[in-house]
């Protein structure tokens, strides 16, 4: 899914999405324009306002995918990203809604729920597209990604993909997280609000804050390339007007965004507030907020740290509960899970696989019209999921 980023100059400008005019990147095989220039040569092709410039690899070359809105027309452009060379142009005579309402929208903790409604799992990503109006939500589920789009003013669900996830990850050395969040910061500067490994993927995911500009970094995990750089307007970033003083010109004060306090900040100021070991930390930039999750040795604590002000709410304090000191529950292993999923799908079982992770069995079923897919719970023998489709062949 690709962003959309809000432009902010008038037509035949240079707008890049607010974007700090940065030094072309180095990469192994030579020098790439930087966004500023590659959005000179887009508009030496068409007229309009680049609202999008994103870094790619397409057949092995590196291309920088931009897009232009003139003012009937809109430009998706793909650029050699060392020449600036146009090599391919598609033009759409349309006219779309690049601002969400904030007030309208229904928000995205309500988003998630509908979307946790529908499949329970873990929240892996969740934001607000407001170039289409719509949630995007990534939730994983026992070995499963399922993909929402829901709609920002409706709640209704648009879109609902689901995913095996590979079981291939990483291995050998990598160069670490904080040499990727070195990488770029020396790219674009500013603050990182989010840094973690994709081992399945072997990519750093980066995401800096950067004035009003929001950058979203891959790197490679072992050569330290930066493979994709995505930016746009932080649209929502709190501001505040300053003080008024004493002003003899005709010019007002302006108004200024407010520098977010970063996460290793926020982080130690929850950890002030309950002392324990953090399981989860995130910034929440709908709502200004970083999102903390803190065990201690017997609650789990959520807490919200305000991004601007570092003030702190504890939303939510839960037990947590202790396992008895009882030998594990053994699992109820393959021919008591093959039977109870037979007793649901009669037909011939073509693939049972432990996933040890989450505790079920994920059993597929075949009749010779449907595909069943089940996930049955590994100790109780519980059916937790229950899917029928038409078999592709």
């Amino acid at each position: 899914m690709k962003k959309m980023i809000t432009a902010l100059a008038i037509t035949g400008s240079l707008a890049v999405s607010g974007v700090v005019a940065a030094a072309g990147i180095q990469t192994n095989s030579g020098k790439i324009l930087s966004s500023e220039e590659i959005s000179k040569k887009a508009l030496s092709y068409v007229k309009g306002t680049v609202y999008k410039v994103e870094l790619d690899k397409e057949k092995g070359v590196q291309v920088y995918e931009i897009d232009v809105r003139g003012k009937s027309k809109e430009y998706e452009l793909t650029l050699d990203a060392k020449t600036g060379k146009l090599l391919e142009k598609k033009t759409e005579t349309t006219k779309v809604s690049n601002t969400v309402n904030n007030k309208n929208v229904i928000g995205l903790a309500k988003a998630k729920e509908i979307a946790l409604k529908s499949v329970k799992g873990s929240v892996k990503k969740a934001k607000l597209d407001r170039e289409d109006g719509i949630y995007e939500i990534e939730i994983i589920r026992a070995g499963y990604e399922y993909d929402f789009d829901i709609n920002a003013y409706t709640g209704k669900i648009v879109k609902k993909e689901k995913e095996k996830i590979s079981k291939k990850v990483v291995t050998g050395k990598v160069i670490g997280l904080a040499k990727a969040k070195q990488i770029a910061l020396n790219n674009v500067g500013g603050t990182v609000q989010k840094a973690k490994l994709d081992k399945s993927d072997g990519v750093y995911e980066i995401e800096i804050i950067n004035g009003t500009t929001e950058y979203e970094f891959e790197i490679h995990a072992k050569t330290g390339k930066i493979l994709k750089k995505e930016s746009e307007v932080a649209d929502d970033v709190i501001t505040t007007t300053k003080p008024s003083t004493p002003n003899t010109g005709n010019t007002a004060n302006p108004s200024t965004p407010n520098k977010v306090i970063g996460i290793e900040e926020a982080k130690a100021i929850a950890l002030k507030s309950v002392n324990g070991t953090v399981k989860k930390a995130e910034y929440d930039r709908e709502d200004g907020v970083y999102e903390f999750e803190i065990l201690t040795t017997d609650y789990e604590y959520d807490i919200d740290v305000d991004a601007i002000t570092g003030k702190v709410m504890i939303t939510d304090k839960e037990r947590i509960t202790k396992t008895p000191n009882n030998p594990a529950t053994p699992f109820i292993g393959e021919q008591k899970a093959s039977q109870i999923a037979l007793t649901k799908a009669k037909g011939t079982i073509t693939k049972i696989e432990l996933d040890e992770e989450d505790g079920v069995y994920e059993i597929e079923v075949k009749d010779g019209m449907y595909e069943y897919e089940l996930e049955i719970d590994a100790k109780t023998g519980a059916i937790l999921d229950f899917e029928k489709e038409y078999e592709d062949d």
